[in-house]
């Protein structure tokens, strides 16, 4: 018996560690594998990066301001607010009978480096203004004078022409116009057709003899200036190709207020100047006339005189007359 039992014991306890390694063995090859769409997730977190840190942050230029971008305006309106608030969309105009074209004109001589003003202005700004290469006063002309004329270009363009007492003139002024939306901007309704400014005076220079352009204000934050300057060009080049003969005056930007300038890191009477600069030579370049009209309405500071404006930007009635006025006394080759 004794020995029965011990044998029994035995084969217990022999029993139990088989048990007990089997169940050890199934233990280990209990974990199933991780799901296939699991690992490719954890894979492409570990090697693809982050959008938000790989894409370089893009921030696009500093747009004109609300205040600085007048609202539309029809010119058959009268009134001050919207001289104020720019540009109208032209009304279909008919075209002046074109008079007798002036005496062959001389072209202004291009110049490498215009001279600058050396005279500091009393608030430390000084309006730039070439010594040479522009548009001289000469003897007044009357009204007639604009009979052939064409006004082209942004709010302060509308506005004079509904302010400075010219009647029956032909203008393409536009809100917000600036050299690239002459391109695109098809606001000129001429036979039935919405046309860019560009189409406009493919089709319709040959009818004027005389053209006023002014650019820049909408542009004064553009930070690629040489667009300016080469889309500028080329409405010049549009004119040109359309009628050889068009005396051409590019008109300076006329200054802001003191106040207004001071505003603004973009809208300031500095880069009217920058742009001034750059006007006065591409007239020079392409042979056309440089009206200094900045130098004819600045204040003895150099800026827009404060009660010429009531926002700073865009000139009252008043300021308008003084405009025609200068250009009246200051034209190629007529009442000298």
């Amino acid at each position: 018996m004794g020995k029965k039992k011990g044998f029994s014991r035995f084969f217990l306890l022999f029993a139990v560690v088989v048990m007990m390694g089997g169940c050890a063995g199934k233990s280990s090859t209990a974990q199933t594998p991780q799901d296939e769409s699991d690992i490719s997730s954890t894979l492409a977190q570990e090697v693809l990066p982050d959008p938000a840190e790989s894409t370089q942050d893009v921030h696009e230029q500093d747009i004109p301001s609300s205040d600085s971008e007048p609202e539309a305006v029809s010119e058959s309106e009268s009134s001050e607010e919207s001289n104020q608030e720019t540009e109208s969309k032209p009304e279909t105009e008919s075209k002046p009978e074109i008079e007798s074209k002036p005496a062959a004109e001389s072209k202004p001589e291009a110049e490498s480096k215009p001279a600058e003003s050396s005279e500091p202005a009393k608030n430390g700004f000084v309006l730039w203004s070439p010594d040479s290469g522009f548009v001289a006063e000469s003897g007044r002309v009357d009204d007639s004078y604009f009979s052939d004329a064409l006004f082209v270009g942004d709010s302060r363009m509308q506005g004079f022409v509904l302010y400075s007492g010219l009647s029956n003139v032909s203008s393409y002024t536009s809100v917000g116009l600036a050299v690239d939306t002459a391109y695109t901007k098809r606001f000129v309704k001429l036979n039935g057709q919405d046309l860019t400014l560009a189409e406009a005076l493919q089709q319709t220079a040959s009818s004027y003899g005389k053209i006023y352009l002014l650019f820049g204000m909408n542009e004064l934050g553009w930070g690629t200036w040489s667009v300016f300057v080469s889309k500028y060009g080329g409405l010049i080049d549009l004119i040109q190709q359309a009628n050889p003969n068009a005396v051409i005056y590019l008109e300076s930007l006329i200054p802001l207020t003191a106040e207004k300038s001071a505003k603004s890191d973009w809208l300031n009477n500095d880069h009217v100047n920058s742009f001034n600069k750059m006007i006065w030579q591409l007239a020079a370049d392409k042979g056309v006339y440089y009206l200094n009209t900045a130098a004819g309405l600045a204040g003895e500071d150099g800026t827009l005189p404060s009660n010429a404006s009531t926002d700073g930007v865009h000139l009252n009635k008043e300021a308008c007359g003084k405009w025609l006025e200068y250009l009246k006394t200051h034209t190629a080759g007529a009442g000298s």
